[in-house]
């Protein structure tokens, strides 16, 4: 598992604290790469970068996917704040990604 902060502590005063996501990839394939893409996209519009995006390469950790029951990839896991959500695609859709995370604007 790789860790990547993605930025000191942005937010304003009295918004969400940091952000952890998990993104469970299968090597370098396009769909995982797409999803890291946007992950990172995502979190430098709409959480200012205040999160860590953990890496997990199935292909070289599968016992990592085992563990946290991941069948197929790319999946994302918020794991912080609570409650834990699970994303599952490329995260292409970006309305419905920020939704299912609870960042869209009117859950501000």
């Amino acid at each position: 598992m790789s860790k990547s902060p993605q930025g000191k502590h942005h937010a304003k005063k009295g918004k969400r604290g940091h952000y952890v996501f998990r993104l469970f990839m299968a090597g370098n394939g396009q769909n995982s790469q797409k999803a890291l893409a946007n992950l990172r996209s995502l979190c430098r519009e709409h959480v200012n970068g205040n999160c860590t995006i953990e890496t997990v390469d199935v292909v070289k950790d599968f016992q990592a996917a085992i563990r946290n029951n991941i069948l197929i990839t790319p999946v994302l896991i918020m794991v912080t704040p609570l409650p834990r959500v699970i994303v599952l695609g490329n995260l292409s859709d970006r309305q419905k990604v920020l939704i299912a995370l609870r960042l869209s604007e009117g859950d501000s």
